[in-house]
């Protein structure tokens, strides 16, 4: 199944909310952030298509740096403690040089005598957020929940595959703020899917947990 159209509709939506409400009053913000990504197994593998009945270990993953972009909005008066956010984020979850229990070769041709080499493995989210936060003078603890389309690249040889699918996140953070407008953060969120390479044919469930610290800028009216 394609979830590319997905990726138009959040899109949308992410303009949506950045167009929509009184510009007067309206609480934006823009952030940039960086951190590492700390994956766990790529878990629950079985076979599709002609693969169908296969299942193989989990495989490890490898910790790697991440970064990414936000945008939201805070809605006014009463309601100003409840947000929405766009969030990109971006890294790598290479899957480790290991042994591996699959018959079938899930993994190309680079899976060979019952091994395989590290393989490269992206992971791109791109999701809508809830946020509540707690409206500090310069401490605003927050916490959020979301979800949105993610999209991983498998390098296997002889043919690398790009899948999109459905994801889901929950975090929370902490921003400090410097001045009136611009702030320090620091957040953690934990994101999971369920991956379905058809190219290669086999289904996993990939589980992410991002460590990330980050500059952000509120515009006010």
């Amino acid at each position: 199944m394609s979830y590319r159209p997905m990726l138009a509709k959040v899109l949308v939506l992410c303009v949506w909310m950045l167009v929509w409400s009184d510009s007067s009053r309206a609480e934006w913000y823009l952030a940039a952030h960086g951190g590492l990504q700390v994956p766990q197994d790529l878990a629950n593998i079985r076979g599709t298509g002609s693969f169908s009945g296969v299942t193989s270990n989990d495989l490890n993953l490898r910790n790697q740096s991440a970064y990414g972009v936000k945008a939201g909005y805070f809605f006014s008066d009463a309601w100003n403690w409840i947000g929405l956010e766009f969030d990109f984020s971006h890294s790598d979850a290479n899957i480790e040089r290991q042994g591996i229990t699959a018959t079938a070769p899930i993994l190309g041709a680079t899976q060979q005598n019952g091994m395989t080499p590290r393989v490269g493995l992206t992971s791109n989210n791109m999701v809508v957020n809830v946020i509540a936060r707690y409206l500090g003078q310069h401490l605003q603890p927050y916490m959020g929940v979301g979800a949105g389309l993610g999209n991983s690249l498998l390098r296997t040889a002889p043919h690398a595959e790009s899948v999109y699918y459905p994801v889901f996140n929950v975090l929370v953070g902490v921003k400090m703020f410097l001045t009136e407008h611009l702030a320090l953060f620091s957040e953690y969120k934990h994101a999971r899917a369920s991956v379905e390479f058809s190219d290669n044919q086999f289904k996993a469930d990939l589980r992410t947990n991002w460590f990330m610290g980050g500059i952000v800028y509120h515009f006010g009216p």
